[in-house]
């Protein structure tokens, strides 16, 4: 998936600040998605030099001036060309440093690795708490859109519980594992 992709998805529903497609990852996508600020910045440069963006300069007076970005015609286009292309992303795999962290860790003594375990299931646990404010943002912003679109934000939500649980049990399952061998 590419970020570009996902500003394009966002600015469909609406124009947006660039403070506002930060807020719009962080509050809904973030737990599948992850995006820096200064990235996402960077990606609309790129799109509105192909012409999927334009951006309007709103002036203010007290604060620095804001710009407004709003999709194009290509710039729709170029997303459901996307949204309906084949996915082979999920195929590939996820990167992850924390598993291969994990697959090396014979080399260390048990409770080394359980305090490590612990850890990622402490970071779990309070990233389940942080995703606790998804169902309001999907109900603030679910207003914007017609009521069969955001059943899609719910799934993906239910996903990132079902995700972050399945991880928050299957550290739990190593560390019992581990304590046998204390």
């Amino acid at each position: 998936m590419s970020l570009s992709h996902s500003i394009l998805g966002f600015l469909s529903y609406g124009s947006m600040t660039g403070y506002d497609l930060a807020k719009a990852f962080g509050s809904s996508v973030k737990f599948f998605w992850y995006a820096q600020t200064s990235h996402i910045y960077h990606e609309l440069n790129k799109l509105e030099q192909k012409q999927f963006v334009t951006c309007e300069i709103i002036v203010q007076t007290e604060k620095p001036n804001k710009k407004l970005y709003s999709i194009t015609e290509s710039g729709k286009n170029e997303f459901l060309r996307w949204l309906s292309s084949e996915n082979h992303e999920f195929s590939k795999g996820i990167k992850n440093a924390f598993l291969m962290k994990v697959f090396f860790s014979g080399c260390k003594p048990p409770d080394q690795c359980i305090a490590m375990l612990k850890s990622f299931s402490d970071d779990c646990k309070k990233y389940l708490i942080e995703m606790n404010d998804i169902p309001t943002s999907i109900d603030h912003y679910g207003k914007l859109v017609k009521p069969y679109e955001k059943v899609y934000w719910n799934f993906t939500a239910d996903f990132g519980y079902s995700y972050i649980q399945m991880c928050i049990d299957w550290a739990d399952r190593c560390i019992k594992k581990l304590e046998e061998f204390e």
